[in-house]
């Protein structure tokens, strides 16, 4: 559940594809509703209580993910909005940025200048010229890509790096939460114990990764397929 380990391909794979041719989460808050029955997570298994999490986030149909991660001393952060196997996001790394689109199995990314003059070579400011403020469209069967569009998926996101234990019950700004613990790192995430057992914040040791889920059940019409005229074949950059 280390929240670098859920960004780091994002950045990952946009240096790679450019080689071939309130952002931050730590104070976010909001409204919950009115406080709930208990849900009964709490006196699961740690397991039990992931797989419940897990679920109720697939469930839910669409949610936004939005946080920061800091890796080798750049800080990374994100905004993404699922809709059911569909999602739309931005990712700035602090000197760059990224926009990337799923819709109907079709990926599509949009870069900054600075992204393509940093990633892109020699060419990188003709890159830049070139595909302009248009959406770049990408093979779906492109693996340097595919990392990116996991994070639509609830079982990837919620994948520990190692066998989790169950920590305390407490309360954060979203609500009452049962925590559980990555071994591995230690880092955390919580699950709502009341209404839906929804995974509510994840957490590096450090605090300094942090990454919040709502929106559980929103519609995002921004999620749509771009207008051809606003879009650029990757295969012929």
């Amino acid at each position: 559940m280390r929240v670098a380990r859920v960004l780091v391909p994002l950045a990952v794979a946009g240096m790679v594809l450019a080689g071939c041719g309130d952002r931050t989460a730590g104070g976010a808050t909001w409204s919950a509703p009115s406080a709930p029955a208990g849900n009964g997570v709490a006196d699961l298994t740690a397991d039990e209580i992931l797989a419940k999490a897990t679920a109720a986030l697939d469930k839910a149909g669409s949610f936004q993910i939005k946080g920061q991660a800091r890796e080798d001393g750049t800080t990374m952060s994100v905004d993404l909005k699922v809709q059911g196997k569909d999602l739309v996001g931005t990712i700035d790394m602090g000197s760059s940025t990224i926009q990337t689109l799923l819709v109907g199995g079709q990926p599509y990314f949009k870069a900054d200048e600075a992204f393509w003059k940093e990633n892109g070579g020699p060419q990188g400011a003709g890159l830049a010229q070139l595909v302009g403020d248009r959406w770049v469209k990408v093979s779906p069967k492109d693996e340097d890509f595919a990392n990116v569009f996991k994070l639509g998926d609830p079982d990837e996101i919620l994948k520990p790096d190692g066998k989790v234990s169950k920590g305390a019950s407490t309360s954060i700004d979203a609500g009452p939460v049962i925590t559980l613990i990555d071994k591995s790192d230690q880092s955390k995430l919580y699950v709502a114990t009341t209404g839906e057992p929804y995974p509510l914040l994840t957490e590096d040791p450090d605090k300094q990764g942090k990454l919040v889920f709502s929106g559980f059940g929103d519609s995002f019409p921004e999620i749509k397929k771009p207008d051809a005229q606003d879009v650029i074949d990757f295969s012929k950059l």
